[in-house]
Protein backbone atom coordinates (compact mmCIF):
# COMPACT_ATOMS: atom_id res chain seq x y z
CA UNK A 1 0.00 0.00 0.00
CA UNK A 2 1.32 3.44 -0.85
CA UNK A 3 -0.02 6.92 0.22
CA UNK A 4 -2.69 7.35 -2.77
CA UNK A 5 -4.18 3.68 -1.47
CA UNK A 6 -4.08 4.53 2.19
CA UNK A 7 -6.35 7.69 1.11
CA UNK A 8 -9.21 5.65 -0.46
CA UNK A 9 -9.28 3.51 2.19
CA UNK A 10 -9.47 6.03 5.07
CA UNK A 11 -11.99 7.80 2.58
CA UNK A 12 -14.08 4.35 2.99
CA UNK A 13 -14.16 3.99 6.21
CA UNK A 14 -15.36 7.26 6.43
CA UNK A 15 -18.15 6.23 4.24
CA UNK A 16 -17.39 8.71 1.33
CA UNK A 17 -18.77 7.64 -1.64
CA UNK A 18 -17.70 10.25 -3.91
CA UNK A 19 -15.13 12.49 -4.93
CA UNK A 20 -15.07 15.28 -7.48
CA UNK A 21 -12.35 16.34 -9.21
CA UNK A 22 -10.23 16.42 -12.10
CA UNK A 23 -6.78 13.90 -12.79
CA UNK A 24 -3.42 15.73 -13.76
CA UNK A 25 0.29 15.68 -13.77
CA UNK A 26 0.63 15.58 -10.20
CA UNK A 27 -2.24 13.19 -9.03
CA UNK A 28 -2.54 10.29 -11.03
CA UNK A 29 -1.20 8.29 -8.94
CA UNK A 30 -4.32 9.07 -6.51
CA UNK A 31 -6.51 8.84 -9.96
CA UNK A 32 -4.76 4.99 -10.32
CA UNK A 33 -5.52 4.17 -6.98
CA UNK A 34 -9.35 5.46 -6.81
CA UNK A 35 -9.66 2.95 -10.34
CA UNK A 36 -9.51 0.10 -8.09
CA UNK A 37 -11.72 1.43 -5.25
CA UNK A 38 -15.21 1.86 -4.50
CA UNK A 39 -15.29 5.28 -4.54
CA UNK A 40 -16.89 6.88 -7.16
CA UNK A 41 -15.25 9.11 -9.11
CA UNK A 42 -16.88 12.13 -11.09
CA UNK A 43 -14.88 14.32 -13.65
CA UNK A 44 -16.64 17.71 -14.21
CA UNK A 45 -15.49 20.57 -16.94
CA UNK A 46 -13.01 22.18 -14.39
CA UNK A 47 -12.14 22.15 -10.50
CA UNK A 48 -14.54 25.26 -10.02
CA UNK A 49 -17.89 22.56 -11.31
CA UNK A 50 -16.07 20.34 -8.80
CA UNK A 51 -16.29 21.98 -5.88
CA UNK A 52 -20.23 22.98 -6.70
CA UNK A 53 -20.76 19.46 -7.49
CA UNK A 54 -19.33 18.53 -3.68
CA UNK A 55 -21.28 21.51 -2.16
CA UNK A 56 -24.62 20.35 -4.15
CA UNK A 57 -24.19 16.75 -2.86
CA UNK A 58 -23.34 17.09 0.75
CA UNK A 59 -26.26 20.31 0.55
CA UNK A 60 -28.40 16.87 -1.31
CA UNK A 61 -27.29 14.48 1.33
CA UNK A 62 -26.10 16.53 4.92
CA UNK A 63 -22.70 14.57 4.30
CA UNK A 64 -19.54 15.73 3.52
CA UNK A 65 -18.82 15.96 0.20
CA UNK A 66 -15.07 15.43 -0.99
CA UNK A 67 -13.10 17.53 -3.70
CA UNK A 68 -9.87 16.83 -5.12
CA UNK A 69 -7.80 19.64 -7.14
CA UNK A 70 -4.21 19.40 -8.65
CA UNK A 71 -1.77 22.24 -7.32
CA UNK A 72 -1.58 25.45 -8.49
CA UNK A 73 -4.57 25.99 -11.33
CA UNK A 74 -6.87 23.57 -10.22
CA UNK A 75 -6.36 24.51 -6.70
CA UNK A 76 -7.49 27.92 -7.67
CA UNK A 77 -10.09 27.28 -10.33
CA UNK A 78 -12.02 25.53 -6.76
CA UNK A 79 -11.72 29.15 -4.72
CA UNK A 80 -15.07 30.42 -5.86
CA UNK A 81 -16.98 27.04 -5.11
CA UNK A 82 -15.04 26.38 -1.73
CA UNK A 83 -16.00 29.81 -0.72
CA UNK A 84 -19.54 29.47 -1.51
CA UNK A 85 -19.60 26.25 0.69
CA UNK A 86 -18.03 28.38 3.69
CA UNK A 87 -20.87 31.00 3.14
CA UNK A 88 -23.74 28.73 3.21
CA UNK A 89 -22.64 26.31 5.78
CA UNK A 90 -21.56 23.61 3.68
CA UNK A 91 -19.11 20.58 4.84
CA UNK A 92 -16.12 20.02 2.51
CA UNK A 93 -13.02 17.84 2.51
CA UNK A 94 -10.77 19.63 0.05
CA UNK A 95 -7.61 17.47 -0.71
CA UNK A 96 -4.97 18.74 -2.28
CA UNK A 97 -0.89 18.59 -3.17
CA UNK A 98 1.66 20.30 -2.21
CA UNK A 99 4.65 20.68 -4.62
CA UNK A 100 7.70 20.26 -3.05
CA UNK A 101 10.70 23.33 -2.54
CA UNK A 102 12.95 22.76 -4.81
CA UNK A 103 14.95 25.53 -3.46
CA UNK A 104 14.83 27.95 -6.51
CA UNK A 105 13.09 30.90 -7.54
CA UNK A 106 10.61 30.28 -10.43
CA UNK A 107 8.64 26.80 -9.31
CA UNK A 108 6.48 25.14 -11.83
CA UNK A 109 2.82 26.21 -10.40
CA UNK A 110 4.14 26.39 -6.82
CA UNK A 111 1.92 29.00 -4.84
CA UNK A 112 1.17 29.72 -1.03
CA UNK A 113 -2.15 27.76 -0.71
CA UNK A 114 -2.43 27.87 2.11
CA UNK A 115 -2.07 31.27 2.60
CA UNK A 116 -4.90 31.42 -0.37
CA UNK A 117 -6.82 29.14 1.10
CA UNK A 118 -7.19 30.80 4.49
CA UNK A 119 -10.52 33.40 4.29
CA UNK A 120 -12.23 30.59 2.55
CA UNK A 121 -12.37 27.05 4.72
CA UNK A 122 -12.30 26.38 8.73
CA UNK A 123 -9.18 24.99 8.85
CA UNK A 124 -5.91 24.24 6.65
CA UNK A 125 -3.99 20.74 7.62
CA UNK A 126 -0.96 20.39 6.10
CA UNK A 127 0.77 16.17 5.86
CA UNK A 128 4.45 16.09 5.77
CA UNK A 129 4.80 12.75 7.01
CA UNK A 130 2.75 9.41 5.75
CA UNK A 131 2.72 8.16 9.42
CA UNK A 132 -0.09 11.49 9.99
CA UNK A 133 -2.09 11.14 6.55
CA UNK A 134 -4.84 8.94 8.29
CA UNK A 135 -5.49 10.84 11.35
CA UNK A 136 -5.26 14.17 9.46
CA UNK A 137 -8.09 13.10 6.76
CA UNK A 138 -10.03 11.64 9.45
CA UNK A 139 -9.68 14.41 11.71
CA UNK A 140 -10.68 17.07 8.48
CA UNK A 141 -13.50 14.92 7.90
CA UNK A 142 -14.67 15.29 11.70
CA UNK A 143 -13.98 19.04 11.86
CA UNK A 144 -16.42 19.55 8.04
CA UNK A 145 -19.09 18.18 10.42
CA UNK A 146 -18.15 19.93 13.84
CA UNK A 147 -19.43 23.14 15.11
CA UNK A 148 -20.52 25.20 12.19
CA UNK A 149 -20.19 23.12 8.85
CA UNK A 150 -17.68 23.88 6.38
CA UNK A 151 -14.90 23.22 4.23
CA UNK A 152 -11.38 22.10 5.13
CA UNK A 153 -8.54 21.66 3.10
CA UNK A 154 -5.56 18.63 3.66
CA UNK A 155 -2.61 19.64 1.63
CA UNK A 156 -0.73 16.78 1.11
CA UNK A 157 3.03 16.41 0.24
CA UNK A 158 3.11 15.35 -3.47
CA UNK A 159 5.85 12.91 -2.63
CA UNK A 160 3.14 10.61 -0.04
CA UNK A 161 1.17 9.55 -2.87
CA UNK A 162 3.69 6.96 -3.76
CA UNK A 163 5.87 6.41 0.28
CA UNK A 164 4.68 2.92 1.69
CA UNK A 165 2.45 2.65 3.72
CA UNK A 166 0.73 0.85 6.27
CA UNK A 167 -3.21 0.35 5.99
CA UNK A 168 -4.66 2.30 9.11
CA UNK A 169 -7.93 2.38 10.90
CA UNK A 170 -9.79 5.53 11.89
CA UNK A 171 -11.55 5.75 15.11
CA UNK A 172 -15.73 6.94 14.52
CA UNK A 173 -16.08 10.45 15.55
CA UNK A 174 -17.48 10.51 18.97
CA UNK A 175 -21.06 11.65 19.92
CA UNK A 176 -21.45 15.28 20.80
CA UNK A 177 -21.92 16.05 24.59
CA UNK A 178 -25.59 15.93 26.18
CA UNK A 179 -27.07 19.16 25.81
CA UNK A 180 -29.15 20.64 29.01
CA UNK A 181 -32.79 21.11 27.57
CA UNK A 182 -34.73 22.19 31.17
CA UNK A 183 -34.41 25.51 30.61
CA UNK A 184 -35.71 24.98 27.16
CA UNK A 185 -38.83 22.85 28.43
CA UNK A 186 -39.74 25.27 30.55
CA UNK A 187 -39.82 28.02 27.99
CA UNK A 188 -41.90 25.81 25.61
CA UNK A 189 -44.36 24.63 28.65
CA UNK A 190 -45.12 28.07 29.41
CA UNK A 191 -45.48 29.20 25.82
CA UNK A 192 -48.57 30.70 24.86
CA UNK A 193 -47.86 31.34 20.98
CA UNK A 194 -44.34 29.53 20.06
CA UNK A 195 -42.78 30.53 16.84
CA UNK A 196 -40.56 28.52 15.27
CA UNK A 197 -37.54 29.44 12.92
CA UNK A 198 -35.57 26.43 11.10
CA UNK A 199 -32.39 27.34 9.23
CA UNK A 200 -30.37 24.37 7.25
CA UNK A 201 -29.00 23.33 10.78
CA UNK A 202 -32.65 21.93 11.02
CA UNK A 203 -32.51 19.67 7.88
CA UNK A 204 -31.08 16.98 9.27
CA UNK A 205 -33.88 17.08 12.20
CA UNK A 206 -36.79 17.62 9.73
CA UNK A 207 -39.33 14.91 11.24
CA UNK A 208 -38.71 16.07 14.98
CA UNK A 209 -39.62 20.11 14.01
CA UNK A 210 -42.89 19.07 11.89
CA UNK A 211 -43.76 16.38 15.10
CA UNK A 212 -42.83 19.61 17.52
CA UNK A 213 -44.55 22.36 15.25
CA UNK A 214 -47.57 20.19 15.03
CA UNK A 215 -47.95 19.26 19.06
CA UNK A 216 -47.65 23.27 19.80
CA UNK A 217 -49.55 24.01 16.60
CA UNK A 218 -46.89 26.86 16.12
CA UNK A 219 -46.13 28.12 13.09
CA UNK A 220 -43.16 27.78 11.38
CA UNK A 221 -40.95 30.33 9.47
CA UNK A 222 -37.82 29.04 7.38
CA UNK A 223 -35.00 30.56 5.58
CA UNK A 224 -34.00 29.87 2.07
CA UNK A 225 -31.54 26.76 2.89
CA UNK A 226 -34.16 25.50 5.45
CA UNK A 227 -37.08 25.32 2.87
CA UNK A 228 -38.39 21.54 2.86
CA UNK A 229 -37.83 21.25 6.71
CA UNK A 230 -41.83 21.86 6.75
CA UNK A 231 -43.32 20.98 3.19
CA UNK A 232 -44.49 24.30 1.73
CA UNK A 233 -48.31 22.62 1.92
CA UNK A 234 -48.52 22.46 5.17
CA UNK A 235 -51.05 23.86 7.34
CA UNK A 236 -48.37 25.59 9.91
CA UNK A 237 -45.68 26.64 6.99
CA UNK A 238 -45.20 29.90 6.99
CA UNK A 239 -42.73 30.41 3.51
CA UNK A 240 -41.63 34.09 2.89
CA UNK A 241 -37.96 34.92 0.98
CA UNK A 242 -35.66 36.92 3.30
CA UNK A 243 -33.56 38.10 0.97
CA UNK A 244 -35.89 40.45 -0.47
CA UNK A 245 -37.39 41.80 2.95
CA UNK A 246 -39.26 40.98 5.80
CA UNK A 247 -42.96 41.48 4.27
CA UNK A 248 -45.57 42.40 6.74
CA UNK A 249 -46.82 39.10 7.54
CA UNK A 250 -43.67 38.14 9.43
CA UNK A 251 -43.16 41.31 11.91
CA UNK A 252 -46.68 40.40 13.28
CA UNK A 253 -45.90 36.98 13.69
CA UNK A 254 -42.82 38.09 15.53
CA UNK A 255 -44.93 40.94 17.65
CA UNK A 256 -47.36 38.21 18.61
CA UNK A 257 -45.74 35.41 19.53
CA UNK A 258 -43.61 34.81 22.95
CA UNK A 259 -41.30 32.81 21.53
CA UNK A 260 -39.02 32.37 19.19
CA UNK A 261 -37.18 28.96 18.60
CA UNK A 262 -34.65 29.44 15.56
CA UNK A 263 -33.40 26.15 15.21
CA UNK A 264 -30.03 25.51 13.03
CA UNK A 265 -30.34 29.56 11.83
CA UNK A 266 -26.94 31.85 10.88
CA UNK A 267 -29.37 35.00 10.52
CA UNK A 268 -27.14 36.13 7.23
CA UNK A 269 -27.99 38.88 5.06
CA UNK A 270 -30.34 36.65 3.33
CA UNK A 271 -31.36 34.93 6.81
CA UNK A 272 -32.67 38.12 7.86
CA UNK A 273 -34.01 40.60 5.32
CA UNK A 274 -30.62 42.30 4.91
CA UNK A 275 -30.81 42.65 9.03
CA UNK A 276 -33.62 43.90 8.73
CA UNK A 277 -35.79 41.21 10.98
CA UNK A 278 -36.43 42.35 14.25
CA UNK A 279 -35.77 39.66 17.43
CA UNK A 280 -36.52 40.77 20.51
CA UNK A 281 -34.52 39.19 22.72
CA UNK A 282 -35.99 38.21 25.73
CA UNK A 283 -38.54 36.21 23.06
CA UNK A 284 -35.34 34.29 21.14
CA UNK A 285 -33.92 30.99 21.92
CA UNK A 286 -31.53 29.50 19.36
CA UNK A 287 -30.51 26.31 19.09
CA UNK A 288 -26.82 26.03 16.72
CA UNK A 289 -23.98 23.86 16.73
CA UNK A 290 -21.64 26.46 16.28
CA UNK A 291 -21.08 28.71 19.44
CA UNK A 292 -19.81 31.50 16.73
CA UNK A 293 -23.40 31.57 15.27
CA UNK A 294 -24.85 31.55 18.32
CA UNK A 295 -23.08 34.92 19.48
CA UNK A 296 -23.60 36.74 15.97
CA UNK A 297 -25.82 39.26 14.85
CA UNK A 298 -29.13 38.54 16.95
CA UNK A 299 -28.68 38.01 20.59
CA UNK A 300 -30.89 35.16 22.26
CA UNK A 301 -32.24 34.83 26.45
CA UNK A 302 -30.99 30.93 25.41
CA UNK A 303 -28.55 29.74 23.72
CA UNK A 304 -28.20 25.89 23.35
CA UNK A 305 -25.09 24.71 21.58
CA UNK A 306 -25.67 21.48 19.81
CA UNK A 307 -27.56 19.79 17.06
CA UNK A 308 -30.58 20.29 16.31
CA UNK A 309 -31.77 16.73 16.10
CA UNK A 310 -30.09 16.16 19.16
CA UNK A 311 -31.54 19.03 21.24
CA UNK A 312 -35.07 17.60 19.91
CA UNK A 313 -34.50 13.98 20.52
CA UNK A 314 -34.02 15.20 24.15
CA UNK A 315 -37.71 17.01 24.09
CA UNK A 316 -39.12 13.46 22.32
CA UNK A 317 -41.58 11.96 24.92
CA UNK A 318 -42.20 15.55 26.67
CA UNK A 319 -45.96 16.45 26.90
CA UNK A 320 -46.30 20.35 25.67
CA UNK A 321 -49.79 22.00 25.52
CA UNK A 322 -50.94 23.35 22.41
CA UNK A 323 -50.70 27.17 21.98
CA UNK A 324 -53.64 29.83 22.03
CA UNK A 325 -52.91 30.53 18.32
CA UNK A 326 -56.17 30.86 16.50
CA UNK A 327 -56.32 28.21 13.80
CA UNK A 328 -58.79 31.11 11.82
CA UNK A 329 -56.38 33.60 12.50
CA UNK A 330 -53.08 31.81 11.26
CA UNK A 331 -55.33 30.62 8.23
CA UNK A 332 -55.67 34.10 7.37
CA UNK A 333 -51.86 35.12 7.53
CA UNK A 334 -50.78 32.63 5.87
CA UNK A 335 -53.35 33.42 3.08
CA UNK A 336 -51.68 36.96 3.20
CA UNK A 337 -48.27 35.68 3.06
CA UNK A 338 -49.43 33.15 -0.09
CA UNK A 339 -51.03 36.09 -2.08
CA UNK A 340 -48.00 37.87 -1.64
CA UNK A 341 -45.96 34.86 -3.28
CA UNK A 342 -48.42 34.81 -5.94
CA UNK A 343 -47.74 38.34 -7.03
CA UNK A 344 -45.62 38.54 -9.94
CA UNK A 345 -42.55 40.62 -9.22
CA UNK A 346 -42.23 44.20 -10.23
CA UNK A 347 -41.59 43.99 -14.23
CA UNK A 348 -42.19 40.43 -14.19
CA UNK A 349 -40.93 38.46 -17.71
CA UNK A 350 -43.39 36.66 -19.59
CA UNK A 351 -43.56 33.09 -21.46
CA UNK A 352 -44.96 34.34 -25.08
CA UNK A 353 -44.87 30.83 -26.24
CA UNK A 354 -46.99 29.12 -23.26
CA UNK A 355 -50.57 28.58 -23.39
CA UNK A 356 -50.55 30.17 -20.10
CA UNK A 357 -47.56 32.67 -20.05
CA UNK A 358 -46.70 33.23 -16.51
CA UNK A 359 -43.56 31.84 -14.85
CA UNK A 360 -46.01 31.12 -11.79
CA UNK A 361 -47.90 28.47 -13.97
CA UNK A 362 -44.60 26.75 -15.31
CA UNK A 363 -43.40 26.16 -11.01
CA UNK A 364 -47.30 24.95 -10.82
CA UNK A 365 -47.12 22.69 -13.50
CA UNK A 366 -43.58 21.42 -12.39
CA UNK A 367 -45.14 20.88 -8.87
CA UNK A 368 -47.89 18.88 -10.54
CA UNK A 369 -46.07 16.22 -11.75
CA UNK A 370 -42.66 16.14 -9.49
CA UNK A 371 -44.95 16.41 -6.67
CA UNK A 372 -42.92 15.80 -3.39
CA UNK A 373 -40.11 14.31 -5.34
CA UNK A 374 -38.78 17.59 -6.46
CA UNK A 375 -35.46 19.01 -5.79
CA UNK A 376 -34.80 22.54 -7.42
CA UNK A 377 -31.43 23.76 -7.81
CA UNK A 378 -31.11 27.80 -8.78
CA UNK A 379 -28.72 29.43 -10.23
CA UNK A 380 -27.20 33.11 -9.09
CA UNK A 381 -29.67 35.59 -10.95
CA UNK A 382 -33.25 36.82 -11.72
CA UNK A 383 -34.33 32.99 -12.40
CA UNK A 384 -33.26 32.60 -8.77
CA UNK A 385 -35.64 35.13 -7.07
CA UNK A 386 -38.40 33.79 -9.12
CA UNK A 387 -37.49 30.03 -8.16
CA UNK A 388 -37.60 31.08 -4.72
CA UNK A 389 -41.14 32.55 -5.17
CA UNK A 390 -42.55 30.12 -7.06
CA UNK A 391 -41.30 26.87 -6.60
CA UNK A 392 -43.43 24.54 -4.35
CA UNK A 393 -40.69 22.37 -1.88
CA UNK A 394 -42.12 19.53 -0.33
CA UNK A 395 -39.45 17.47 0.85
CA UNK A 396 -36.17 18.40 3.04
CA UNK A 397 -33.32 19.98 1.42
CA UNK A 398 -35.40 20.35 -1.53
CA UNK A 399 -34.23 24.14 -2.73
CA UNK A 400 -30.47 24.29 -3.13
CA UNK A 401 -29.20 28.15 -3.67
CA UNK A 402 -26.12 29.72 -3.30
CA UNK A 403 -27.41 32.14 -0.39
CA UNK A 404 -24.80 34.19 0.76
CA UNK A 405 -21.16 34.46 -1.95
CA UNK A 406 -23.96 34.53 -5.34
CA UNK A 407 -21.66 32.08 -7.33
CA UNK A 408 -22.97 32.25 -10.80
CA UNK A 409 -22.17 28.57 -12.17
CA UNK A 410 -23.03 27.10 -9.26
CA UNK A 411 -26.60 26.23 -10.69
CA UNK A 412 -25.62 23.21 -13.31
CA UNK A 413 -23.20 21.73 -11.69
CA UNK A 414 -24.55 21.72 -8.17
CA UNK A 415 -27.56 20.16 -9.36
CA UNK A 416 -25.88 17.15 -10.99
CA UNK A 417 -24.15 16.48 -7.13
CA UNK A 418 -27.35 16.64 -5.59
CA UNK A 419 -28.73 13.95 -7.87
CA UNK A 420 -26.22 12.04 -7.21
CA UNK A 421 -26.61 12.52 -3.77
CA UNK A 422 -30.13 12.08 -4.02
CA UNK A 423 -31.09 8.91 -7.07
CA UNK A 424 -34.48 9.18 -5.87
CA UNK A 425 -35.29 12.67 -6.42
CA UNK A 426 -36.55 14.65 -9.60
CA UNK A 427 -33.83 16.89 -8.95
CA UNK A 428 -34.73 20.52 -11.59
CA UNK A 429 -31.57 22.60 -12.45
CA UNK A 430 -33.07 26.42 -12.84
CA UNK A 431 -30.22 28.57 -14.57
CA UNK A 432 -30.40 31.26 -16.43
CA UNK A 433 -28.86 31.54 -20.15
CA UNK A 434 -25.75 33.55 -18.59
CA UNK A 435 -25.15 30.61 -15.89
CA UNK A 436 -25.53 28.17 -18.41
CA UNK A 437 -22.96 29.63 -20.81
CA UNK A 438 -20.02 29.52 -17.92
CA UNK A 439 -20.98 25.86 -16.90
CA UNK A 440 -22.34 24.54 -20.50
CA UNK A 441 -19.46 22.09 -20.35
CA UNK A 442 -20.94 19.93 -17.64
CA UNK A 443 -23.87 18.68 -19.62
CA UNK A 444 -21.90 16.80 -20.83
CA UNK A 445 -20.82 15.77 -17.39
CA UNK A 446 -23.87 14.79 -16.96
CA UNK A 447 -24.60 13.05 -19.95
CA UNK A 448 -21.68 10.72 -19.31
CA UNK A 449 -22.30 10.28 -15.62
CA UNK A 450 -26.20 8.52 -16.73
CA UNK A 451 -27.72 11.25 -14.28
CA UNK A 452 -31.62 11.81 -14.60
CA UNK A 453 -31.58 15.39 -14.63
CA UNK A 454 -34.12 18.19 -15.51
CA UNK A 455 -32.34 21.74 -16.35
CA UNK A 456 -34.75 24.27 -16.99
CA UNK A 457 -33.00 27.36 -18.78
CA UNK A 458 -34.31 30.71 -18.95
CA UNK A 459 -33.53 31.93 -22.06
CA UNK A 460 -33.77 36.00 -22.17
CA UNK A 461 -30.63 37.01 -24.27
CA UNK A 462 -29.46 38.92 -20.80
CA UNK A 463 -27.70 38.99 -17.56
CA UNK A 464 -31.10 40.28 -16.64
CA UNK A 465 -31.14 40.66 -12.90
CA UNK A 466 -28.26 43.00 -13.66
CA UNK A 467 -29.96 44.56 -16.86
CA UNK A 468 -33.45 45.35 -14.92
CA UNK A 469 -31.14 47.03 -12.31
CA UNK A 470 -29.34 49.35 -14.76
CA UNK A 471 -32.53 50.02 -16.26
CA UNK A 472 -34.33 51.08 -13.04
CA UNK A 473 -31.43 53.39 -12.50
CA UNK A 474 -29.80 54.90 -15.75
CA UNK A 475 -32.31 53.87 -18.25
CA UNK A 476 -29.84 51.67 -19.99
CA UNK A 477 -28.51 48.16 -20.06
CA UNK A 478 -24.64 47.73 -20.75
CA UNK A 479 -22.51 44.70 -21.46
CA UNK A 480 -25.55 42.40 -20.71
CA UNK A 481 -26.02 40.73 -23.74
CA UNK A 482 -25.73 36.82 -24.11
CA UNK A 483 -24.78 34.93 -27.29
CA UNK A 484 -26.79 32.27 -27.10
CA UNK A 485 -26.22 28.95 -28.92
CA UNK A 486 -29.29 27.00 -30.28
CA UNK A 487 -30.53 25.01 -27.34
CA UNK A 488 -32.11 22.43 -29.36
CA UNK A 489 -28.84 21.87 -31.53
CA UNK A 490 -26.94 21.83 -28.47
CA UNK A 491 -28.87 19.53 -26.72
CA UNK A 492 -28.85 17.04 -30.07
CA UNK A 493 -24.49 18.08 -29.96
CA UNK A 494 -24.05 16.96 -26.36
CA UNK A 495 -26.73 14.13 -25.91
CA UNK A 496 -29.56 14.94 -23.94
CA UNK A 497 -33.10 15.76 -24.75
CA UNK A 498 -34.52 18.94 -25.76
CA UNK A 499 -38.25 20.37 -24.99
CA UNK A 500 -39.27 24.09 -25.77
CA UNK A 501 -41.74 25.45 -23.18
CA UNK A 502 -44.68 26.01 -25.40
CA UNK A 503 -48.13 25.31 -25.41
CA UNK A 504 -49.95 23.78 -22.58
CA UNK A 505 -47.13 24.14 -19.78
CA UNK A 506 -49.02 20.72 -17.21
CA UNK A 507 -48.69 18.52 -20.81
CA UNK A 508 -44.94 20.04 -21.40
CA UNK A 509 -44.12 18.67 -17.71
CA UNK A 510 -45.45 15.79 -17.88
CA UNK A 511 -43.89 14.87 -21.10
CA UNK A 512 -40.37 16.46 -19.53
CA UNK A 513 -40.86 13.76 -16.54
CA UNK A 514 -42.28 11.03 -18.89
CA UNK A 515 -38.03 10.24 -19.69
CA UNK A 516 -34.74 9.81 -18.00
CA UNK A 517 -31.71 11.14 -18.94
CA UNK A 518 -30.45 15.13 -18.92
CA UNK A 519 -33.27 16.96 -20.02
CA UNK A 520 -32.80 20.77 -21.27
CA UNK A 521 -36.11 22.49 -21.29
CA UNK A 522 -36.13 26.03 -22.93
CA UNK A 523 -37.95 28.80 -21.04
CA UNK A 524 -38.01 31.66 -23.53
CA UNK A 525 -38.66 34.80 -21.61
CA UNK A 526 -39.61 38.46 -23.04
CA UNK A 527 -40.19 41.65 -21.69
CA UNK A 528 -43.48 43.44 -20.21
CA UNK A 529 -44.13 46.87 -21.73
CA UNK A 530 -43.27 48.70 -18.06
CA UNK A 531 -39.73 47.72 -18.45
CA UNK A 532 -39.45 50.04 -21.14
CA UNK A 533 -41.49 52.75 -19.61
CA UNK A 534 -39.13 52.15 -16.41
CA UNK A 535 -36.40 53.34 -18.56
CA UNK A 536 -37.61 56.02 -20.12
CA UNK A 537 -38.37 57.67 -17.05
CA UNK A 538 -34.80 56.38 -15.76
CA UNK A 539 -33.53 58.39 -18.44
CA UNK A 540 -35.46 61.34 -17.54
CA UNK A 541 -34.89 61.29 -14.33
CA UNK A 542 -30.98 60.85 -14.71
CA UNK A 543 -31.00 63.78 -17.34
CA UNK A 544 -32.68 66.10 -14.46
CA UNK A 545 -30.02 64.99 -12.25
CA UNK A 546 -27.08 65.43 -14.42
CA UNK A 547 -28.31 69.38 -15.21
CA UNK A 548 -28.66 70.03 -11.28
CA UNK A 549 -25.66 71.39 -8.78
CA UNK A 550 -23.91 69.41 -6.90
CA UNK A 551 -25.59 67.95 -3.78
CA UNK A 552 -28.59 69.50 -4.73
CA UNK A 553 -30.05 65.95 -5.30
CA UNK A 554 -28.80 65.40 -1.48
CA UNK A 555 -30.31 68.67 0.26
CA UNK A 556 -34.28 68.21 -1.66
CA UNK A 557 -33.97 64.67 0.09
CA UNK A 558 -32.86 66.12 3.06
CA UNK A 559 -35.86 68.24 2.76
CA UNK A 560 -38.26 65.33 2.11
CA UNK A 561 -37.12 63.29 4.54
CA UNK A 562 -36.10 60.81 2.73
Amino acid sequence: MNGADLICSVLHQLDVRCVFGLPGTQNIRLYEAMRSSKLRRVVPADEGSAAFMAAGYARATGRVGVLTTIPGPGFVYALAGVIEARHDSVPLLWITLRQPDLGRAFQLQRIDQAAMAAPAVKHCVHVAHIADLARALSEAHALALAGEPGPVLVEVDAALLESEAADASVAPNRPAPSVDVRELTSLLSASRFPLIYAGQGAQGAADAVRRLAHQLQAPVLCTCSGRGVLPDSDPLSFVQDFSTGVGAVVPELIERCDLILALGCKFTHNGSGGGRLSLPQAKLVRVDTSREVLAANYPARLALEGKVEDVLSSLSGMMFSSSQWQAEDLKVLRHSLATDRSTPIPMEPTLPDATVGTIQSFFAALAVVAGERAVYVADAGLHQALTRRYAQVSRRRGLLCPTDFQSMGFGLPGAIGAAIGAPDAHVVACIGDAGLVLSMGDLLTAVREQIDLVVVVFNDGQMNLIRRQQISDYGRESGVAVSNPDFAALAQAVGCSHFPATGDLTELATQVFAVGGVRLVELRLADVPSLEWQGMRSVVREGVRSRMPKGAVRGIKRLLGR
